[in-house]
């Protein structure tokens, strides 16, 4: 097995160069023959599986990743469905994994990335990823990675041309991942607590506290309401993980994206349910890119704009966003189609104003941290002062966050903010339940998932 990521997306950079004997001759088998429209499926993390767990384990996993998508995708084994080795299959049309819109396309393009045509990867993604592995004593969660790729039909497909799919997919190493000491304790302990997680969304067990961002008079002036996720305690466990716990461990996995998808899903629950106020959720930097995660957001957004206006994207862990285009990309479409998008943290320590800028936020949120300092000293007021002044350029609504007491209010008020965010020092909790139980009739969440 080689520690490889698998085929074209936008943030993947291919080996190929030039165009070989072998491509030539694939390309023109492509081309003669019918095709039907193909995705594939890999496991990015099956390597550190294999470190972690033992060349057992990996093989249980790439085994149950065969045995979900023969029971959720594939009719005949035979002709949809490819295993090109332990930590790659190929998927292809047909009456399980519909995909016949693109089968009209001109030989040797691929399906572009639209709400429609990303509908049945992100199906895939969820369905597939969605439950831990398990095998002798060990659990684990696997990172998938899908897209469309150009291939012939599973009868045609030839040596030459696997050849040509795994080199044209094989990336550079990625420089970024560096592996320090104890890094396999690390991370077989953050994937217990992924576990965890995990296990909490298939209980349905995520839920929100509600932090009003009003005008520092009152109540009366709500800019939205910030929901801040709550996992519930699972079986056997006494307590519940916040985000502060949970988050540093699916961002160290990669394994942000499941997540937030299902943060974002239960907000467009909430903003249902509670049809007369804005709610704004946090997800990770790391979560944003525009490809086949988001496929049914866009498509709610699109179909329902009055849904999309009250809905406010706070992004959060900004100084770890290095893909800047990709973020703008995926900031415009949402701002396009109604929602706000906030920036948080800012001031924290580690911000990364490029990314701020290129986002173009509707509102900035101040890291707590700079009304706590600003209890103390005059120094900590300026340097409050001098924050909201400078992201006054970058949003139009600039948040002061941390605000515990009255004092706090005052503090922030007097340094020149127009918003503050508290928890429950405004009855934020009472007045969001309450606006719930005034539409109470108003209707369920009905999101014809993925």
């Amino acid at each position: 097995m080689t520690d490889m990521t698998v085929f074209s997306s936008p943030q993947r950079t291919s080996r190929a160069t030039g165009e070989s004997d072998v491509r030539i001759e694939a390309r023109q088998t492509r081309d003669t023959v019918g095709r039907r429209a193909c995705a594939f499926v890999f496991i990015e993390n099956l390597p550190h599986l294999a470190e972690v767990y033992g060349q057992d384990f990996a093989s249980a996993a790439s085994r149950e990743l065969h045995r979900r998508l023969c029971a959720h995708f594939v009719v005949s084994p035979s002709s949809d469905l490819a295993r090109l080795r332990d930590d790659c299959f190929l998927v292809w049309s047909n009456q399980a994994f519909d995909c016949s819109d693109f089968d009209d396309r001109a030989p040797g393009e691929p399906p572009r990335f639209s709400e429609r045509s990303s509908g049945p990867i992100e199906m895939l993604l969820t369905v597939a990823g969605a439950e831990p592995v398990c095998a002798g004593n060990a659990s684990a969660l696997l990172r998938l990675h899908a897209d469309w790729i150009d291939v012939c039909s599973p009868e045609q497909l030839g040596t030459s041309e696997i050849e040509l799919m795994l080199w044209t997919a094989q990336p550079y190493p990625d420089s970024r991942e560096l592996r320090a000491d104890g890094w396999r304790q690390l991370y077989q302990a953050d994937m217990d607590v992924a576990l965890r997680v995990s296990e909490a969304l298939l209980a349905d067990a995520l839920s929100f506290t509600w932090q009003s961002v009003a005008h520092p008079g009152g109540l009366a002036s709500v800019l939205y309401f910030s929901g801040r996720v709550r996992l519930a305690a699972g079986i056997g466990k006494t307590t519940s993980l916040v985000p502060e716990v949970f988050m540093p461990c699916l961002r160290r996995l990669g394994l942000t994206r499941a997540f937030d998808r299902a943060v974002i899903r239960q907000a467009l629950a909430a903003l249902r349910s509670r049809p007369s106020i804005h709610i704004g959720v946090s997800i990770s930097a790391q979560s944003i890119q525009l490809d086949h995660w988001w496929a049914s957001l866009l498509v709610i957004l699109d179909r329902e704009p009055a849904l999309a206006s009250r809905l406010v994207v706070e992004i959060v862990d900004c100084a770890a966003m290095s893909d800047l285009e990709t973020a703008r990309d995926f900031c415009t479409q949402l701002q396009l189609r109604g929602c706000r998008i906030a920036i948080r943290d800012l001031g924290g320590g580690a911000d990364n104003l490029a990314a701020v800028q290129v986002c173009g936020p509707d509102i900035v949120i101040l890291d707590a941290t700079l009304v706590r300092r600003a209890r103390d000293s005059d120094f900590g007021r300026n340097c409050l002062r001098g924050m909201l002044a400078m992201c006054a350029d970058f949003a139009q609504h600039v948040v002061v966050n941390g605000i515990e007491r009255e004092a706090d209010a005052d503090i922030a008020e007097r340094a020149g903010a127009r918003w503050l965010q508290s928890h429950d020092l405004r009855g934020a909790e009472r007045q969001v339940m309450s606006v719930a139980s005034a539409h109470s009739n108003a209707g369920s969440y009905a999101e014809a998932a993925p």
